[in-house]
């Protein structure tokens, strides 16, 4: 997160616990990460150890003591975060909570010593962490493309599942028990088999006609196997494309990031018009009265995809909510020509969405009417990578040359 949280013990220990690009929060995920490995590796050995091992209380001791970092650690995550509730039920909150309970009921049940092992889903922690790798834009990339292609995906394999059952059907009815097939469910078990390019040792096809279709449904399993490969790269394709248009070029007198609309990531208990304000109408002006521009909400000054969620959440709008009110709101500030001339999109990047506001050139001088924070009969103007106001005689100058 590029705006890290200031301020009070629990706002610190949030930007350091979740995602902070601090020195400390790069630490601390260093030692997290080895910590994480070390465990895994503690849990993985001491089931190798005989139950008489001297190792075996010696290991159980660090695993018990690893136990009780990552209990403090969940416990200050829960107390950190602003939304404890939503992030005890969420993905990783659930992944921390399983990696520390196995270790809990084996020491109050020993009968359940054997989930246990279930400790090795720390493993799962490592991804909280992965973020620091070279790699962790690839993964999201992979991960976004998988969601993304979930209902191809899955149609795909309801069409592999049909194709195994007919052609498992056909192979019951060619070969029959003396070759093996000694039910239908055998036939479509082969045919999975062979579909998958795995093969199967104990059933094959001893008639002519049966070799032929074991040959057909090998070959069909080779070109199968490109079907789901090529839906995922497209997703690949299409993200990376979505990002270089949106990312292709630093702020400049014609591209602006804002990191929200009207939620506060520096907690500075700035009014939420004045916030808006400052990250919407400020920048639209100054494009309408420059040569027009983009304004991209749910980015970072760094180019870091933060998206839109924490504005829908903190308003509980939807998508579609939020563009008609960022539209209305330009409206009654700047008059129906200045909306009309801003068009309002979602763009999703890296899993999130985020808004794009293209605004052409305004044909005459476009003032906020409708302000709380910015000055009345003030011009703004887009000028480099910045918006400035201008007053009395740089207006008239400005005009001149502008719309001259």
């Amino acid at each position: 997160m590029a705006d890290e949280r200031k301020g009070s013990a629990r706002d610190r220990a949030y930007a350091v616990l979740f995602g902070g690009t601090s020195r400390a929060a790069r630490i601390f995920d260093t030692v997290l990460f080895a910590a994480i490995l070390l465990s895994v590796l503690t849990v993985i050995v001491e089931s190798s150890q005989s139950a008489d091992s001297p190792w075996t209380a010696r290991l159980r001791i660090v695993e018990i003591a690893f136990t009780l970092i990552f209990s403090i650690e969940y416990i200050i995550r829960l107390w950190c975060h602003p939304r404890a509730l939503r992030f005890a039920f969420s993905t990783f909150g659930l992944i921390d909570f399983l990696s520390i309970v196995p270790t809990y009921l084996a020491l109050l049940f020993p009968g359940l010593q054997t989930f246990a092992a279930l400790r090795v889903l720390r493993l799962l922690r490592i991804f909280r962490v992965f973020r620091l790798s070279r790699f962790a834009r690839a993964g999201k990339v992979i991960g976004n493309a998988l969601a993304e292609s979930r209902y191809r995906i899955a149609a795909f394999l309801v069409g592999a599942v049909l194709i195994a059952v007919v052609v498992g059907s056909l192979m019951y009815m060619i070969e029959g028990p003396e070759s093996g097939f000694a039910h239908i469910p055998a036939g479509i078990y082969w045919g999975i088999a062979t579909l998958t390019t795995v093969g199967h040792s104990e059933l094959n096809p001893l008639t002519p006609a049966g070799q032929v279709l074991e040959s057909f449904v090998m070959i069909l399993g080779y070109g199968m196997l490109a079907i789901p490969v090529s839906v995922i790269t497209s997703e690949i394709v299409a993200e990376q494309r979505a990002r270089v248009k949106i990312l292709e070029g630093e702020e400049s007198e014609q591209l602006e990031y804002k990191s929200s609309a009207f939620y506060d990531y520096n907690k500075t208990q700035i009014p939420e018009t004045h916030l808006f304000e400052g990250s919407v109408l400020k920048p639209v002006a100054g494009f309408l009265n420059a040569r027009g521009g983009s304004l991209i909400i749910g980015m970072s000054d760094d180019g870091e995809v933060l998206g839109i969620q924490e504005d829908l959440e903190l308003k509980n709008w939807s998508v579609d909510k939020y563009v008609r009110t960022l539209t209305s709101r330009i409206e009654s500030s700047m008059g129906s020509a200045a909306a009309a001339l801003t068009t309002i999109s979602l763009k999703k990047v890296e899993g999130r969405h985020v808004c794009v506001l293209d605004v052409e050139a305004a044909a005459s001088p476009t003032f906020v009417k409708k302000s709380k924070s910015m000055k009345e009969g003030a011009l703004y103007v887009r000028m480099n990578n910045s918006t400035r106001v201008l007053e009395g005689n740089e207006i008239v100058k400005y005009t001149a040359r502008r719309w001259a």
